[in-house]
């Protein structure tokens, strides 16, 4: 064990010193090289480092304390206790997670990565804590955001019957039952599926996540348009009225959030298309690309607070006591 151990050292070393454009593609220490290998005898490089910790620590510790106010705002808020607001708990919740693990985890490997004493061992042990972290904590995102959709067509198709048969309780269940099943499917795949399987999970489980949201919009805004006609034709309660309105502003809402989220992921396509090419810059700007996901989850509870006066006051209320 110990003489593989060394072996995998000096293999490690080698590769370091020998990195040239056309080894991109392989892999260094067990990590691969979409992270962002920096190259340690680069001084820009360092630099680059340096700054992206820079960057993530306070945001870190931001996302993890600006998700738990709301969390706990919602909690001790009855007025606030509403299913979509419980949804909107679900996505603090799993930004509050990103922010005290993969992010943090993240700045930790950078680190390593670039410190010429880490060894290899501990590298491919960050890497892998960073891969698990990030796997569990976009998969709840996408998720929920998923769940959401699917409450918010339901909620803008029959507003009325939304707010009689949909419960607290029932919201909680599937938000329960959908992050213990992302839950146990990452462990799949991490231990459980074979390589190429795992491949093919990468990517189908993003097509879906982007594709039935996307269906769901559609549909919520053929509901709005219908709607509309209604009112135009026939004439409609005010009190339906002011109920579609509701559930409209909710939903514009987490479209904001789920756009967002979508956006944060173009820098990481962008980057791929230029890593043949120019693989140098491709290492210099994908921390970068992975910090603008991470951003998201100090964006987001600033977004939750600009379009929900309600929540605004609840904070106000949790913090001055």
């Amino acid at each position: 064990m110990i003489v593989r151990m060394i072996k995998m050292e000096m293999d490690c070393n080698m590769k370091m010193n020998k990195m040239t454009a056309n080894e991109t593609n392989s892999y260094m220490c067990g990590v691969p090289h979409w992270v962002g290998i920096p190259m340690r005898d680069d001084s820009g490089a360092h630099i680059n480092e340096i700054f992206v910790a820079a960057m993530n620590i306070p945001c870190c510790i931001f996302a993890f304390f600006s998700n738990l106010v709301i969390i706990v705002t919602i909690i001790k808020t009855p007025s606030l206790q509403r299913p979509c607001n419980i949804l909107l708990c679900s996505l603090a919740a799993t930004d509050c997670l990103t922010g005290i693990t993969a992010q943090s985890i993240f700045v930790a490997l950078r680190l390593a990565l670039y410190h010429d004493a880490s060894t290899c061992s501990y590298q491919y042990k960050l890497y892998k804590a960073f891969y698990v972290t990030i796997m569990l904590t976009s998969g709840f995102s996408f998720a929920f955001l998923t769940v959401i959709s699917f409450d918010r067509h339901y909620a803008l198709s029959r507003p009325l019957v939304y707010r009689t048969k949909v419960t607290n309780k029932d919201v909680l269940k599937v938000i329960a039952l959908t992050g213990m099943s992302w839950f146990l499917l990452t462990g799949l795949v991490q231990f459980v599926f074979s390589r190429a399987a795992g491949k093919i999970f990468a990517i189908t489980m993003p097509t879906i996540f982007i594709a039935v949201p996307i269906v769901n919009h559609v549909g919520m805004f053929l509901a709005v348009r219908r709607h509309k006609s209604f009112t135009a034709g026939a004439g409609i309660s005010s009190h339906l009225s002011v109920v579609l309105q509701r559930e409209k502003k909710v939903a514009l809402n987490m479209a904001i959030i789920s756009l967002v989220l979508l956006l944060s992921l173009s820098p990481q396509l962008l980057n791929k298309i230029i890593q043949t090419s120019c693989p140098k810059l491709y290492i210099l700007l994908q921390p970068w690309t992975l910090t603008m996901v991470f951003l998201i989850s100090s964006v987001n509870p600033i977004i939750y607070t600009l379009r929900n006066k309600a929540l605004r006051d609840g904070m106000r209320a949790v913090l001055t006591g």
